[in-house]
């Protein structure tokens, strides 16, 4: 007797997966980037503007600033999604996922703009462009309070789009079990109609009205007619079951 084997796992198949969650999640961070990158661009857009014509390279500077600190923060979410896979993260525990992440991003990405993009490579932020005193812990506070705010936003509505999937394939699987049972419940009473008209049963009651028409023709009769409605009805069901 032959023993099946289960299948060995694909290790290009988990890669692939893993790698895709942290691409979608570079993504996620990148998006949200611009998206505050545009909103405190066009609030401080009379300010860019005439008449130095800095609009384009202060906002380039805000998206590099933005985009870094909101990658960081979808990077360390993806890490608490990570930690707790399979289940996912509860309200509270994306919170504080949230929390964590925008002050290790902020705190991490302001650093590394002053000392390495400001102070070591010359790359002007967008303070810089405004004319306002380039201070750290004054860009840990705005940046601070901008991300957290528009990154608890952006964690809310993933988790309604996640608990929405939720319910839409807890929907699907009941569609599903439904169909499979009531597919069984036709297949049960295929199987029943098939079983009565076996040809023992035929035989016995072909039988039974050989022996009726000599005690009692009219009574025989009566049987033929019941065998011919019968016979007649479970074809039709039959038929309508398994059409093939």
């Amino acid at each position: 007797m032959a023993v099946a084997t289960p299948m060995p796992a694909v290790p290009g198949t988990n890669m692939a997966t893993a790698t895709r969650f942290w691409i979608t999640r570079l993504g996620y961070g990148f998006v949200l980037g611009v998206a505050i990158a545009t909103l405190d661009f066009a609030h401080y857009f009379p300010l860019t503007a005439a008449p130095k014509n800095i609009g384009f390279l202060s906002f380039v500077s805000l998206l590099l600033e933005w985009c870094g600190e909101g990658v960081l923060l979808a990077l360390t979410v993806g890490l608490a999604e990570r930690w707790m896979s399979p289940r996912e993260l509860r309200a509270w525990q994306l919170l504080l996922a949230v929390v964590v992440g925008t002050v290790a991003a902020v705190l991490t990405w302001q650093t590394f703009t002053l000392i390495v993009l400001r102070d070591g490579l010359g790359i002007r932020l967008f303070r810089d462009y405004l004319g306002t005193p380039v201070i750290w812990i004054g860009g840990v506070f705005y940046q601070g309070w901008l991300m957290l705010f528009f990154g608890g936003l952006a964690a809310s509505v993933y988790a309604s789009r996640r608990r929405r999937a939720r319910m839409l394939a807890a929907l699907l699987a009941a569609e599903l079990a439904r169909a499979t049972s009531q597919q069984r419940l036709a297949e049960a009473r295929l199987a029943s109609l098939q079983a009565r008209v076996e040809p023992d049963f035929l035989l016995q009651t072909l039988t039974r009205l050989e022996q009726s028409y000599e005690a009692d023709p009219d009574a025989a009769d009566r049987l033929l007619d019941e065998l011919i409605a019968f016979l007649r009805g479970a074809l039709a069901d039959i038929r309508r079951q398994n059409p093939t």
